[in-house]
């Protein structure tokens, strides 16, 4: 371990730790759509060399590939000390021609780990009205245990986008609300590449719908990456309203003060309790980030700036699962008991928690 890890206290065996937004990605050249795709797959390695401690690096070859639904589930629970996991269907059409994590990926691991998976369903609202219900619906179907829907704010080729106060999007959320899903998850703060800006941003359709919809949870993704007191005044003002720190995590190593501002903001005007732990693994591997933030501290400046207590214990087993099992209605216990006699529970009990990528280069 190098030695910025080196000396970090461990994380307690009773905190249940939820991982809200981790993908099974398609980063082979076969799936590229587009000169947009083009740039994501050129970007996603250098991204994850950027994010990464050389000791959580993956190789390329292993990296780049279509990557295969069993062996992130067990990245996450062999080689972290992650519980469960939100893993979302990513409907990038014009991008990729799989899109970015399939929906097949998503059923299958949902399907094979029902006490450790949670499932997003993926649409594009640009689609026409109808299609887009139809898409929801069978979706629905085909994963009856589906918890949310992620959504992208636009597509290319051409550009297009879509407000969530559009008819087609309210409609969207109302059958989604129907089928019993409980959340709305966005893309937002981190552009897909060289594209319009303004679709990431936090705009008055965002809060109209959150506050036409006040039983569904809406999170905005990547919460703290860029526009971060939009984000914040929306956390705090709409109680339905999350911050999903997919991405920002990642700067707890890469870029800790910058990760300590935006968590600042966040608390500032929202508190604790609107904002849900994530790692986007494979984007980056989660176990270190988990480490760091368990041992995370705001400095006295910082609090005094922002006004906001210090990031305690209680505090952190909020973010880390409790924030977003009580939005999302899940019984904690319930779950453990279905996981205590688990594979992966063995595993951790009778090997402890595998290095990273170790599965990868396993199945490689």
């Amino acid at each position: 371990m190098p030695a910025s890890l080196k000396g970090l206290e461990p994380i307690p065996d009773d905190v249940f730790i939820i991982d809200a937004v981790v993908h099974a990605l398609n980063l082979s050249q076969a799936n590229v759509a587009s000169r947009y795709g083009e740039q994501l797959y050129l970007m996603s390695y250098g991204l994850h060399t950027m994010l990464s401690p050389p000791h959580a690096l993956c190789l390329q070859d292993i990296y780049m590939a279509d990557m295969e639904p069993q062996v992130l589930v067990r990245t996450m629970f062999e080689e972290s000390r992650t519980d469960l996991i939100g893993t979302h269907t990513l409907r990038l059409d014009s991008w990729f021609k799989d899109g970015f994590a399939a929906e097949w990926k998503t059923n299958q691991m949902c399907r094979d780990n029902p006490a450790r998976c949670l499932g997003y369903v993926g649409l594009d609202p640009t689609m026409e009205r109808q299609a887009v219900l139809d898409d929801l619906d069978r979706q629905v179907e085909a994963l009856p245990r589906a918890i949310g829907v992620k959504l992208y704010p636009h597509q290319m080729n051409p550009y297009r986008r879509w407000l969530a106060n559009d008819d087609t999007v309210l409609a969207l959320i109302e059958r989604a609300e129907a089928h019993g899903l409980k959340s709305i998850a966005i893309h937002k703060a981190l552009p897909n590449g060289s594209v319009p800006l303004a679709p990431y941003r936090i705009g008055e359709d965002f809060e109209q719908a959150a506050d036409t919809f006040p039983g569904m949870a809406f999170e905005i993704i990547h919460s703290g990456m860029a526009f971060v007191e939009e984000t914040a005044m929306a956390v705090g003002r709409f109680p339905n309203v999350y911050a999903n720190l997919e991405t920002t995590t990642a700067m707890l190593w890469q870029a800790p003060r910058r990760f300590e501002a935006a968590l600042a903001l966040l608390m500032q005007w929202g508190g604790p309790e609107k904002i849900f732990w994530s790692t986007g693994c494979t984007v980056v591997h989660p176990q270190h980030l988990l480490e760091l933030f368990w041992n995370f501290s705001f400095s006295e400046d910082t609090m005094a700036r922002h006004g906001v207590p210090q990031c305690v214990e209680p505090i952190k087993r909020l973010i880390l699962g409790g924030n977003y099992a009580r939005a999302m209605g899940l019984d904690v216990a319930e779950l453990q008991g279905a996981q205590v006699g688990d594979g992966f529970a063995r595993h951790r009990r009778e090997q402890g928690i595998s290095a990273p990528w170790s599965v990868w280069r396993e199945a490689a």
